[in-house]
């Protein structure tokens, strides 16, 4: 996926911090915006249509958990991915994390080479999870073909090579389909 265009918050109270990985984010080609607490943060989301939030856990004011446990208990913020970013380098509050709905955790001091894949590898998802909302049919569409592909291949009488190209067509439906969600 190219990253082009794609719109990510970077919270953090510190500044040198939101500095830094807003150049990072800018040279994979992302638009960035920079909160410097959490209730700016939710400000912003509600005006804003991010593709991806890095949150930094430890802020003055609410906590990067409690940004994340509103993000994800808000019908129209729930799909927004977050990777969370701390400090913190304790097993606890990565699973607390991942358990409340985080994408990813990050530790600081970043890791560039580990932050740019764990960056693109949201943002891919990000864009697939937004083509399959613009075409609420093709799952649908994916699952009637691989159930007439599943009817012809257990019914039919075919030879072996147009058994072997359906079943190919079939497996590729499912890997659609499971794109999909």
């Amino acid at each position: 996926m190219t990253d082009t265009n794609a719109l990510v918050l970077v919270v953090d109270d510190n500044e040198m911090n939101r500095d830094m990985l807003s150049r990072r984010l800018q040279r994979q080609q992302c638009e960035v915006l920079v909160a410097e607490d959490g209730l700016v943060a939710l400000e912003m989301v509600k005006q804003h249509a991010f593709d991806l939030v890095l949150l930094d856990i430890m802020m003055p004011n609410l906590s990067g958990y409690d940004v994340l446990e509103r993000l994800k208990t808000d019908p129209t913020t729930q799909d927004l991915p977050v990777i969370m970013i701390s400090a913190v380098d304790d097993l606890e509050s990565v699973v607390r994390c991942i358990e409340m709905g985080a994408e990813d955790y990050l530790f600081k001091p970043f890791n560039p080479v580990l932050l740019k894949a764990r960056v693109g590898a949201c943002l891919s998802r990000r864009q697939l999870q937004k083509r399959s909302a613009r075409n609420p049919k093709a799952r649908q569409i994916a699952e009637q073909a691989q159930s007439r592909l599943a009817h012809v291949l257990d019914n039919g009488t075919l030879d072996n090579n147009t058994r072997a190209a359906l079943a190919e067509v079939q497996a590729q439906l499912t890997s659609l389909m499971g794109m999909l969600g």
